[in-house]
This record gives C-alpha cells, sequence and structure tokens, in this order.
C-alpha cells in the first residue's frame, strides 16, 4: 500500500470508520470502490469491501430482503443469479443509477425499441432461466451498436442492463470495451464495482451455495407432484418466449463454434467460498410443511 498516494489510505481509513456503523457498510464499500476505479489492483480495497459485507446485520438484512423475493430453498440457477442482482442492487451506491435520463427511459432514443427487445431476452434469462437468450441478447444489442448515432451512450446503457439483472461477466465487457475506447470516468467506477461482484459472487456471505435445482424439485415434489421439473420448467419457458420474440433471431455464435468452446472449457462444478452462514440446514429440511427452527433462520458462525 505504500505505493498508494496518501489520499488513497485516508479514503480507506474513512470506509474503515464508516463500515462500523449500522447500514453504513454500502457507503464504506462506495469509498472502496471510488479507489479501485483509480487504481484497480489495490487487493486492501478489495478486501476490506468483502469485510464490510462480512458485518452480522448486513448479512442479517440482506438475507431478509433477498428472501422476500426468492426463497433459501430454491436452488435453480437462475435464482442464484437473481439473488446476486438483487444483492447488488441493494448494496450499489454508485450515484450513476440515479440519473434517470440515461437509465430509466430505455436508453438512447433512436435505438430505444431494439434496446427494449433485447432487455426482454435478457429478461428471458433473468426470470425463466432460458440461458439461450442471453445470445439472442447480445444480437439485438450488437445490432444497436452499428445503428446508434451515439454508440457511447448506447454501450453504457448495455453494460448497466446486464449488471442490474446479475450478468456481471457480461457488463465488465461491456464497460471494459466503453473504457477503452473512451475516457469515461463514470464508466470506468461502474466497472470497477462490476469485476468486483463479478470475482468476489462465489462468496457473498448472505447467498446460499449455488445449486442445479435438486433441492427445489424435491420441495416442489411434496407439494405437487404434477410441477414441471427444473429440466421440464426451462424447456417449457422456452417454448413460449420463443413463439412470441425469439424466432426471428439466431443465436450469435455458431453451433460448431460454441461446441468448440464447450470442449475447452472446464465442467468441473464451481465449489462455493467458505461461507460465514451455515446453510447446512438447507440439506436438512425434508420438505414437509412446518417452520425451520430460529438456529436455521438465522446462524451466523
Amino acid at each position: 500500500m505504500s505505493t498508494y498516494p496518501e489520499y488513497v489510505h485516508q479514503t480507506l481509513n474513512r470506509a474503515r470508520e464508516e463500515g462500523r456503523w449500522y447500514c453504513g457498510q454500502p457507503d464504506a464499500a462506495a469509498l472502496c470502490f471510488d479507489i479501485l476505479a483509480l487504481f484497480p489492483d489495490c487487493e486492501e480495497a478489495n478486501e476490506l469491501v468483502y469485510e464490510l459485507f462480512c458485518d452480522e446485520w448486513t448479512v442479517y438484512d440482506n438475507r431478509v430482503a433477498v428472501q422476500q423475493n426468492i426463497d433459501e430453498l430454491d436452488d435453480r440457477p437462475w435464482q442464484q443469479r437473481r439473488r446476486l442482482a438483487l444483492s447488488y442492487r441493494f448494496m450499489s451506491r454508485w450515484e450513476g443509477k440515479y440519473d434517470i435520463r440515461k437509465m430509466e427511459r430505455g436508453g438512447p432514443a433512436d435505438i430505444r425499441k431494439i434496446l427494449d427487445d433485447g432487455k426482454m431476452e435478457l429478461l428471458g434469462a433473468y426470470c425463466l432461466g432460458d440461458e439461450e437468450c442471453t445470445d439472442y441478447a447480445w444480437s439485438i444489442f450488437a445490432d444497436a451498436l452499428n445503428k446508434a448515432k451515439d454508440p457511447r451512450a448506447t454501450l453504457f446503457w448495455i453494460g448497466w442492463q446486464y449488471a442490474d439483472l446479475g450478468f456481471f461477466s457480461d457488463a465488465a465487457e461491456a464497460l471494459g470495451e466503453l473504457c477503452s475506447c473512451f475516457n469515461d470516468a463514470e464508466a470506468r467506477r461502474l466497472l470497477a464495482e462490476v469485476i468486483w461482484w463479478r470475482d468476489n459472487a462465489h462468496r457473498i456471505p448472505w447467498i446460499p451455495p449455488a445449486g442445479d435445482g435438486s433441492r427445489h424439485d424435491r420441495m416442489m415434489e411434496s407439494i405437487d407432484p404434477a410441477a414441471l421439473k427444473t429440466k421440464d420448467y426451462v424447456r417449457e419457458a422456452r417454448n413460449e418466449n420463443q413463439k412470441d420474440r425469439i424466432a426471428p433471431y439466431r443465436p450469435s455464435i455458431d453451433k460448431g463454434l460454441a461446441s468448440l468452446f464447450s470442449t475447452a472449457i472446464s465442467h468441473e462444478e464451481e465449489k462455493s467460498a467458505e461461507s460465514i452462514v451455515d446453510w447446512s440446514f438447507l440439506d436438512a429440511d425434508d420438505g414437509q410443511p412446518g417452520e425451520l427452527p430460529d438456529w436455521a433462520k438465522r446462524q451466523i458462525k
């Protein structure tokens, strides 16, 4: 840390002080992201964000907030992304998201309809778990970029949409492309935050371990044996989705090329980092009616 300017040390000390207070952790983390926007290799700022997120009340509040939308027993893969997206929205203090002109009105006016079509595809993956929709989304966004009068604003809007829906790797690519072409401090600040979430998503302490939907299927079996299983649900959602929107488009990646990538990428299941929350109760639940004990709901090591 000695190689960084003095104001970096002062900002980190300020972040630690703010992080001591209830609900101060998001603001303290924002100071760390300000540093990472200027000094991406500042490991102390990177780790301080994680320490702040491990605050007991921060973990508790986020668990409660996320569970208002998604039950912790629901281990379908796309629900994990939704948990991350919700958590990102709860914790982000990036001021640019409050700029209604950029964020709430659908992007640049000249290509707003195209961008809206692309966002609808992203929502197909976000809400319905159809990962193929992300291919269609990028095809549409690429078309929008080719037609845009302001590629800079368009790329920024696209990067934000990816981030807001929990597609942090895609957001980092879009914003990284923007920062490589333009000197944009706002985009650099958002990129720093997105990269942190991309690299640390596996160890957010209030997010349960990733699953394959088997726990959800087991739970639903006891409630409604006729309910669609995870794999069937995605296929059914895809069929309905394609009728209205996907049919005119084709994925941007050739099937042969996709197969080549598939053989080159390891398919070993990524293991979650050790968590300060005891998640063992998720597998202990038998899916039968009844309240979980308090220790299962609240236990933090």
